[in-house]
């Protein structure tokens, strides 16, 4: 018998926030801001959480007792199921009632096997990916990719209107997950286009500055790109979304598609590119850094 739904998450809820990473410490700040009551866990320890204003506990089934709201925003599925299932996870945990939401980027087939292990336990699942880096996460600016139950979206929305600046429903357990990977197809192959369209340039005898500002007073002037001629015209890969987490959305992508993965070509193009990232022990910058892979060696233009 499934559980009756909770009433709407509201300011003063106390919340579990798991993963404080460079998104979640940013993420959960707002909701304390907000007025919710946030108890946090994180996997590794650091210095700076000294200077979080709300208390940190020792592991997840500690962390979760007696919250409304669970939210994780982990690396990865590995990290996520460690969470889940690992010594003092949450899931064995988890109270009648207790809504989990997963914010971190996983495989589609990985939340859904998360819902079932959550509802197993009479409790509540979303996955919501968020499209977008540090500044719009402390802005509160982040777009909210929705799989679950829709019809329980009313007692998520208010603290998710706290972190995001949209949400848009896709369907069941996994479709938000499916969505974030299909728009980070879109952006791999727009990062990839705007450098190789500024070496194009260049290799013309066009000055790259010049052909930016042009392409900016242009339709395809996007704020993206906005943001991104810059980090390629100073060669300043100062991470905003790093060129791993980039690659391992991709094998994400790629794994998800299965066979239907040769039908877009440009995903092993780009694959490709972010794993030469990778192998040259730049995973941790910007992965506007895929201009350096468009290149023979570091010191081509």
């Amino acid at each position: 018998m499934s559980p009756l739904p909770p009433k709407p998450v509201a300011p003063g809820a106390k919340v579990a926030w798991i993963g404080l990473g460079a998104m979640g410490i940013p993420m959960a700040t707002r909701l304390f801001a907000a007025g919710y009551s946030i108890v946090a866990y994180n996997r590794t320890q650091h210095d700076s959480f000294a200077s979080l204003p709300f208390p940190m506990l020792s592991t997840p089934a500690e962390v979760i007792r007696n919250v409304d709201l669970v939210i994780l925003m982990l690396r990865d599925g590995q990290a996520s199921q460690n969470v889940l299932e690992g010594k003092e996870g949450i899931v064995n945990s988890l109270a009648p009632g207790q809504i989990v939401i997963n914010m971190s980027t996983i495989a589609p087939d990985e939340a859904k096997n998360e819902a079932r292990r959550v509802m197993e336990r009479h409790a509540f699942y979303f996955d919501i990916p968020v499209s977008g880096s540090v500044v719009p996460a402390t802005r509160g600016e982040l777009l909210l990719l929705a799989g679950g139950d829709e019809g329980l979206r009313g007692i998520i929305e208010t603290p998710l209107s706290i972190l995001g600046k949209s949400l848009h429903w896709f369907g069941p357990a996994g479709s938000g997950m499916a969505a974030k990977l299909a728009i980070n197809l879109l952006l791999a192959a727009h990062m990839e286009s705007l450098a190789e369209t500024l070496q194009a340039g260049s290799h013309l005898g066009l000055d790259k500055r010049s052909l930016a500002a042009a392409i900016l007073d242009s339709p395809l002037g996007t704020p993206f790109a906005r943001i991104k001629f810059r980090n390629l015209l100073e060669k300043d890969y100062t991470r905003a979304f790093s060129a791993s987490l980039m690659k391992k959305d991709l094998d994400l992508l790629e794994k998800s598609l299965g066979s239907s993965a040769s039908d877009h070509p440009s995903l092993s193009v780009l694959r490709a590119l972010y794993q030469k990232i990778l192998d040259r022990g730049q995973g941790e910058r910007d992965l506007s850094i895929v201009a350096e892979a468009l290149t023979q060696d570091q010191g081509t233009d």
